[in-house]
């Protein structure tokens, strides 16, 4: 602690496609964080996977960018030859991740705080991991009883060998439209909408550029939901909220680059609908054993039961993000939502220690 005060560390950046948007979601937090009980600590990685110090990480952010168009560059070393950072790392009381993608939100940046043994906010190692891997999360909502849309998992290699193989596959198991998309991935990079065989080949090639695994899933006529989730043993739903997009579906653009998506928050659905978007996304929550915060995205059509679109374990986090926003219509601001995250880190990371203390 400084003078009182909780040292928080944020990271982010990092190697991912989503680096522009951690650095934003991040600006947006070392900005609203009470300054009251934190100090905050900023750690920058770069495009290229090096860590920065916090002032190395202050003078980047000072500069005059574009939004979603900064980037963090630089000349140094890597992690582990810099003792600077290290122990900067050391001394901080707890982390909030916001590296999104590879090499932070998919469990790895979790698996080195744990054997750091510095707290962090969010899902741990596994459910970090299962929140990344589209593939295998859909498997385990399916075995909690919860409704996924039908999918076909595709390798680069059984793509490449047995193209004609996958493509009867596709249209005999799922038809068209039907969504192809990186099994691993966020922001809604490398997804295409194929409607026809045509479209195919292209649409695998660009989620092929950033997994080795993609998914191929039929695509449900349905409103675009998300429920946020906040809490350990206890989660509780947030407010459901609605994306209305301008065209084929929320892409990246959508998202972070114009103004063409409405949000409608709260959803403008019946109540008991509305609870059964929550109710499935705590379960979802459960389903990956997840702490902290996460979002889940679900399709409703106009009859039958939710479907669970994905689980995003670290979701956008900026103030106007659909997670925030959510909590806010529960009565949470921004910064007291980021101090409530903070506060379920301490508590895991104090039951941990109790645990490891009576073995």
């Amino acid at each position: 602690m400084t003078g009182g005060k909780l040292r928080l560390g944020v990271v982010f950046g990092g190697r991912s496609a989503e680096h522009e948007v951690s650095v934003m979601s991040a600006m947006d937090v070392l900005a609203a964080a009470d300054g009251d009980r934190f100090a905050m600590v900023p750690f920058g990685v770069t495009r290229d996977g090096r860590w920065l110090t916090p002032g190395e990480t202050r003078s980047q952010l000072a500069r005059a960018d574009a939004p979603f168009q900064k980037r963090l560059d630089a000349d140094v070393p890597q992690l582990l030859e810099r003792r600077d950072v290290l122990g900067e790392l050391r001394h901080v009381d707890v982390v909030f991740p916001l590296v999104h993608g590879v090499n932070g939100e998919d469990g790895t940046l979790q698996g080195m705080l744990e054997m750091f043994g510095v707290p962090y906010c969010g899902c741990a190692v596994t459910a970090s991991a299962i929140g990344m891997d589209k593939a295998l999360q859909k498997k385990l909502f399916s075995a909690a009883g919860l409704k996924v849309a039908r999918y076909l998992t595709v390798r680069e290699h059984e793509w490449e060998d047995a193209g004609d193989d996958v493509t009867r596959g596709v249209e005999t198991q799922l038809g068209y439209p039907a969504f192809v998309k990186p099994s691993n991935g966020g922001s809604s990079l490398g997804v295409s909408k194929v409607r026809s065989r045509e479209d195919l080949g292209a649409a695998m090639r660009s989620a092929f550029a950033l997994d080795r695994t993609i998914l191929v899933e039929e695509a449900i006529a349905g409103r675009e939901l998300d429920c946020g989730v906040l809490g350990n043993d206890d989660p509780q739903p947030s407010p459901v909220g609605e994306v209305v997009p301008a065209g084929e579906f929320y892409d990246y653009a959508a998202k972070y680059l114009d103004d063409s998506a409405r949000t409608i928050a709260p959803a403008d659905i019946p109540d008991e609908r509305a609870a059964a978007v929550q109710e499935s996304a705590v379960r979802a929550f459960r389903a990956i054993d997840a702490a902290g915060f996460s979002r889940v995205d679900f399709l409703l059509p106009d009859d039958g039961a939710p479907v669970v679109n994905e689980i995003n374990t670290l979701p956008g986090f900026r103030p106007m993000s659909m997670f925030p926003h959510l909590w806010s219509l529960a009565g949470l601001s921004y910064r007291e939502l980021i101090s409530r995250i903070v506060d379920l880190a301490l508590e895991r990371s104090m039951a941990r220690t109790l645990r490891d203390a009576g073995r």
